[in-house]
């Protein structure tokens, strides 16, 4: 992908206007709380893809890019963040240059489609950006939300949805196959009462049907196939045989009702009322099982009833987010899952009896006006209503006050055996068809209700088609991603291990980690000093939290990018991480991600000094903040910017300012001059050095440098190299002369001690005795730091970054 040459900034965030050299090396911000380190952030976050996460997700309403990018005082047409990168794959540069009043429109020159390229991957990528924040969710996060950040840090987060969808059709074509089931085989019942036999067969059903094929003078069938029709032949009835059809249809359907109704008065129907009416009182009885039952119900409609919202509280959510949150929770139902699915087996034949009774109630009350008298029928028509909702409200289950109320009632047959009794004597003053009559009217009948099966069977065996398939896709797709994401885990556990394990070989030598993953939900747990395996927050400390969660993303981000793992902002992610594991973190970024460029944010120098002694950055790759205020935006440890502060102070005539800004500069200057040049320093633990502290020892190393330069110089017999050290050493000793004449001054200004009242004129001079001190300490081309090298071992040379200062101090 792409690394970063340079950064300028303008009227962007808290930064006014900032040029940045990173050379397309590792390179890190360092600045207190408040100096405008974030803005530097936020600035090659939005170059590089257009947004800023800062403004963006859970806890921002209100905030924008195009409203809160800007500088607080600048609009969107002038804010703008422009970067020279370069493609890591190619080698090409080029300049990016991104405006806030068009955030998705850079200006890329050259414009290369291969640029373009590299920064739509990037911008596909927005996990570049890491804060700890984000790093300790890695770790800590429950095991649903920790897979969501994982498959969207691999770009896996649209399997999950694809695997919930997979899920949802699977589930609804298995709920289809049952209903087709129930009804193939009332219909199937319905087609066997009509006919008298005592199920679907194939001999049984030839007999019945060939007897009245052969009252009728029709040729008998020999089989029954899928297009047989049993009134083949038959020819169109007369009109005076009407009345007879009527009976014949009539003593049918009121048969069945009758076999329907005793059935509901069976000794065995009722030990099935008995037995889950009690299964019910449990369920009701244990809340915790109740609630699990209720909470489930309410997180399965949801999921049917999704559209771009929760139905429940109307909180946006994407699809995969949503469909992960709910189905982990539906996971954690286990117990009440299984009794629900326990009960609903119970009670789903006594649906089925409920609903093949209302249907056969149903149409024996339709015969209520066979004579010239209605016939009432009330009580049958009431019953069909109500065994057919108390079969609905049994599939449902809940709520399970309906349930309990239904099954009360479902037995009920109380006037049923009387409204029917009254058909049957209505039925019996019918004129008896003919024999030839009834067998017609039979084999019209049979025909219908086979019909009426074959189609209901054809659905059945559709539907079955359906459910084995979306199932076996289903699972199929579900395994698939299973076996692929343990091998992916697999390969980051091992990787993770070995990072963190690299940091903490002190301690933690054998530290071994272990994924458990599931749909929707990854577990992580880890080792701790051997005593078994534990989440990470179980045990560990803070500080080491912190460090798995970056080891974390590490490793995930290895695995996914490999060699293109180009670029990496990591904005304050150690903050309790001890200082000795911030070294062993600092050689482990430079030796295991050699291609990558990190660009790091700390508030702690002493961080900053290890990343530098460990190589991580180098003499160049950092930028020292030392406040920020909203005029100006960060300000830099850097003599131009520290002189022109200190000489607008004296414009002001303000001395007290100025010799305080003077002051806290020389301190800074001071720890970096004793760090470089390696001085000896009195040890404080709390690394708070006063200005007495370390610049004195500073100049001490300098001035001894430049005579052991000397010496070397002469004994290696270069008399000219003496002469240009003597000079060096020359201006060195008059500029710390000057500069020793007024120190007490700066001393007395800073502390507004009421008996020295110096005036500009006083002052100017010190700042120009401590201008030209300061000089000595910096390389007149490059403008860097002498230091003294190897940082450790026997001092060797003192150098600069360009290599126009070269001493050496070794004699031969």
């Amino acid at each position: 992908m792409i690394k970063i040459s340079s950064l300028t900034i303008r009227d962007f965030r808290g930064i006014r206007s900032i040029t940045l050299d990173l050379g397309s090396n590792n390179f890190a911000v360092c600045g207190p709380n408040g100096s405008g380190k974030s803005g530097v952030v936020d600035a090659i976050e939005f170059v590089l893809t257009g947004d800023i996460s800062r403004l963006a997700g859970k806890g921002t309403g209100g905030l924008s890019v195009k409203e809160h990018g800007p500088h607080v005082d600048s609009t969107p047409e002038y804010a703008f963040v422009e970067a020279e990168v370069v493609i890591a794959a190619t080698g090409k540069s080029a300049t990016i240059r991104r405006t806030v009043k068009q955030p998705k429109a850079p200006t890329v020159t050259p414009d290369d489609p291969s640029i373009r390229a590299a920064l739509a991957e990037l911008a596909a990528h927005p996990e570049f950006v890491l804060s700890r924040r984000e790093i300790i969710k890695f770790v800590l996060a429950e095991p649903s939300a920790r897979s969501q950040l994982v498959q969207a840090l691999l770009r896996l987060d649209e399997l999950d949805t694809v695997r919930a969808n997979l899920t949802k059709i699977a589930n609804a074509e298995v709920r289809d196959e049952k209903a087709a089931i129930r009804h193939a085989a009332d219909a199937g019942s319905d087609f066997a009462l009509a006919l008298g036999i005592p199920k679907i067969s194939s001999a049984p059903l030839l007999i019945a049907v060939n007897t009245r094929r052969t009252t009728l003078g029709l040729p008998p069938l020999n089989e029954l196939t899928a297009t047989t029709s049993v009134r083949e032949g038959l020819q169109p009835p007369t009109s005076a045989a009407g009345a007879a059809v009527n009976k014949t249809r009539m003593l049918t359907e009121l048969r069945s009702a009758r076999e329907r109704l005793e059935g509901l008065a069976t000794a065995k129907f009722e030990d099935a009322l008995s037995a889950t009416r009690a299964a019910v009182g449990t369920l009701e009885a244990d809340v915790s099982l109740l609630q699990g039952a209720n909470r489930e119900n309410m997180l399965r409609a949801a999921l049917a009833l999704y559209d771009d919202e929760c139905p429940v509280c109307g909180t946006e959510f994407e699809l995969a987010e949503f469909q992960t949150t709910v189905t982990a929770k539906l996971a954690a139902l286990s117990a009440a899952t299984a009794k629900r699915q326990q009960l609903e087996n119970a009670l789903d034949p006594i649906a089925d009896a409920l609903d093949q009774a209302a249907l056969a109630f149903t149409a024996a009350a339709n015969w209520s006006n066979v004579a010239k008298i209605p016939i009432p029928v009330a009580k049958l028509a009431a019953a069909a209503q109500s065994k057919a909702a108390a079969a609905a409200a049994l599939r449902k289950l809940l709520p399970i006050e309906a349930t309990k109320e239904f099954l009360a009632t479902a037995g009920d047959i109380s006037g049923l055996r009387d409204e029917l009794a009254h058909l049957d004597a209505a039925a019996a003053l019918l004129p008896d068809p003919s024999t030839q009559d009834a067998a017609r009217e039979y084999l019209v009948i049979a025909q219908s209700k086979l019909e009426s099966w074959r189609k209901c069977r054809k659905a059945e065996v559709n539907a079955k088609t359906r459910a084995e398939l979306t199932s076996a896709v289903s699972a199929t797709f579900g395994d698939a991603i299973t076996d692929g994401l343990e091998a992916i885990f697999d390969a980051v556990r091992s990787r993770f291990g070995a990072l963190y394990r690299a940091i903490n070989h002190d301690d933690e030598s054998a530290f071994d980690a272990r994924f458990k993953q599931v749909p929707g939900r990854l577990a992580l747990d880890v080792d701790f000093y051997g005593r078994g395996f534990f989440p990470p927050g179980a045990y560990h400390s803070e500080g080491h939290q912190d460090g798995m969660g970056l080891c974390l993303y590490l490793a995930l981000t290895d695995h996914l990018l490999g060699q293109r793992f180009s670029i990496a902002v990591l904005d304050d992610v150690l903050m309790s991480v001890d200082s000795g594991h911030r070294r062993e973190f600092s050689r482990l970024l430079k030796t295991e991600f050699p291609h990558t460029q990190f660009i790091l944010t700390t508030h702690d120098p002493i961080w900053l000094k290890h990343m530098a002694s460990e190589g991580l950055v180098g003499p160049k790759g950092s930028a020292r903040f030392r406040k920020w205020d909203v005029d100006h935006g960060p300000a830099e440890w850097d003599t131009k910017n520290v002189w022109a502060e200190i000489d607008s102070y004296l414009a002001l005539d303000d001395v007290p300012a100025a010799a305080g800004a003077l002051r806290r500069y020389l301190e800074y200057l001071g720890e970096e001059v004793c760090h470089r040049l390696r001085a000896r320093v009195e040890f404080r633990a709390d690394a708070q050095f006063m200005l007495g502290d370390t610049l004195p020892h500073g100049l001490v190393a300098l001035g001894d440098a430049y005579k052991r330069g000397r010496v070397a110089a002469g004994k290696w017999n270069k008399p000219e190299r003496v002469e240009e050290i003597k000079a060096l050493e020359s201006a060195f000793v008059d500029a710390r002369t000057a500069a020793n004449v007024d120190q007490w001054q700066v001393n007395t200004a800073v502390h507004y001690n009421s008996w020295a009242n110096l005036s500009k004129p006083d002052f100017i001079p010190v700042v120009d005795a401590y201008r030209a001190l300061v000089a000595n300490f910096h390389c007149g081309d490059c403008g860097g730091l002498l230091r003294v090298s190897p940082e450790r071992g026997p001092k060797e040379s003192v150098r600069c970054s360009c290599g126009t200062v070269l001493i050496s101090l070794v004699e031969p």
